[in-house]
């Protein structure tokens, strides 16, 4: 699969996602679970991209 493919699945997905999130009730447990690994992810990827500038 070429990039432009990679790339239009991955935001089809995180858009499929971001709807799914916002009927969610914020303080339920799903979404407090998603919540914090959307965070842990963020961080992560944050920290490999510091190492590969570094």
């Amino acid at each position: 699969m070429e990039m432009k493919g990679i790339a239009a699945a991955v935001g089809a997905g995180m858009l499929a996602g971001a709807a799914v999130m916002m009927m969610v009730p914020k303080r339920s447990a799903v979404y407090q679970a998603a919540d914090d690994a959307a965070h842990t992810i963020k961080r992560k990827v944050t920290d490999v991209v510091d190492d590969m500038m570094h």
